[in-house]
């Protein structure tokens, strides 16, 4: 087979390859029952129908002087991707767009960095045959796509990522038609030069880039936002609990005095020691402690009972003398998020493996924290912090919260996950 017939099936291979590059970005996405076959039949049927059009109506593309069947043609195949996608993937037309734009981008990415191969001479006296073209092909796309995939996971590993943004899918795809039909108009000039040829593979890389950079910048402001929005939320929510659990402390203390005092007015008619019995037995409900800091009273209470109840044993060396400078909210969220994760974590090893330790206190205007646990398993880090588990609309804010109070107090956040035990160190500056 002679390098003509390369050129005679290079469309339905160019759609092949864009859906191959499809595939890079939408492998999480929600699939139709029997993808595979959905998606090998669809691409055959299409990359058939796309052969017959050129054929029959655009005879002369292999000779490369067509302008106008080259930008038909690169039309109809950005279309048929978005067919084949919408036939394999159970998502709407603006799914659909979004990820036949990013794989056409990746293969005209490829496809650029191809020619600009084939500048060299080595490369050019390789491929100047069939099989050398697609062997050529075969090695720079299998070699580009793995680099897109790894380069694009963070935004793409996830099936829960925005991918049907009706604006930035329909200007990503204005904008891709348009680039690829100003680039079509040259590419049949068979009186261009390296030069140009290298300068039109440039100006090719640069659009493309351009593309991606709109569709996934724009995710990725979307994400952020989503972020902030949670992160408000989350604050809220902390600010009510903090509400209702001062209440709750308050109210617990005043009745636990006030069954103490009924207590001892049965002096006389019950004995002493029965009186003593019920006074254990109700400061067994005793969580209230004093740390000189009401706040801390607070927190330290309320996680001391759910410890208790747990059978935890929780023991604190807490000095809240000093804390005057942190507002009320930014010190329960600190603590009461600290506390939550090491609570959560102790309570899913046995009875009697279950501890936490913590030590806080001021000095000279410098607070530090200290919580430290055991605990099973594996610790999941992302970005030096561990993801939490405990209420997935708000997965990792606790300790991102963590960390946004202690650089609000100039401060900073450690964690460290060695030989089972997990500690976490915090230090607050006085301004």
């Amino acid at each position: 087979m002679t390098l003509d017939s390369y050129w005679h099936i290079r469309t339905p291979l160019l759609l092949i390859q864009s859906v191959a590059g499809a595939m890079i970005f939408g492998y999480t996405v929600n699939k139709r029952k029997h993808f595979i076959l959905r998606l090998a039949i669809s691409t055959a049927a299409l990359c058939a129908a796309l052969y017959l059009i050129m054929t029959f109506f655009f005879p002369n593309m292999p000779d490369g002087a067509n302008t106008t069947g080259r930008i038909i043609l690169s039309f109809l195949t950005y279309v048929f991707i978005a067919a084949a996608v919408l036939a394999s993937f159970d998502v709407n037309i603006f799914t659909a767009l979004f990820i036949s734009s990013a794989g056409y981008a990746a293969q005209d990415l490829g496809g650029a960095i191809k020619t600009a191969a084939r500048l060299l001479p080595l490369v050019n006296e390789f491929s100047g045959s069939f099989f050398g073209m697609i062997a050529l092909d075969l090695a720079v796309y299998s070699a580009f796509y793995i680099v897109l995939f790894f380069a694009f996971r963070p935004y793409t590993k996830t099936p829960t990522e925005n991918f049907d943004n009706r604006a930035k899918a329909v200007f990503s795809a204005a904008v891709l038609v348009l680039c690829f039909g100003m680039m079509r108009i040259t590419g049949g000039n068979p009186e261009r030069n390296a030069l140009s040829v290298l300068a039109e593979s440039l100006y090719q890389v640069l659009c493309d880039i351009f593309i991606l950079i709109i569709l996934f910048g724009v995710m990725e402001r979307r994400r952020l936002r989503e972020d902030v929005d949670s992160m408000r939320e989350l604050v809220h929510e902390q600010h009510e609990q903090y509400r209702h659990s001062k209440q709750s402390v308050e109210l617990v203390n005043e009745k636990y005095h006030d069954l103490k005092s009924l207590l001892e007015g049965f002096h006389g008619e019950i004995s002493r020691e029965q009186i003593d019995t019920l006074k254990a037995r109700v400061g067994e409900y005793d969580t209230h402690i004093e740390t000189g800091n009401h706040v801390l009273d607070i927190v330290l209470s309320e996680k001391r009972a759910i410890a208790a109840a747990r059978k935890i044993d929780f023991t604190s060396f807490v000095d809240g003398k000093g804390l005057d400078f942190i507002e009320e909210l930014d010190l329960y969220s600190l603590v009461g998020n600290a506390l939550n994760n090491a609570i959560d974590a102790v309570s899913k090893l046995q009875e009697g493996e279950r501890f936490i330790t913590m030590t806080l206190r001021a000095d000279g205007g410098v607070v530090t924290m200290h919580v430290e646990n055991p605990f099973g398993g594996d610790v999941v880090m992302e970005n030096e912090l561990p993801k939490t588990q405990r209420d997935e609309r708000y997965h990792g804010f606790g300790m991102k919260s963590m960390e946004r109070i202690c650089e609000k107090y100039d401060g900073t956040l450690a964690v460290k996950a060695e030989g089972g035990i997990f500690s976490l160190d915090a230090v607050l500056l006085e301004p």
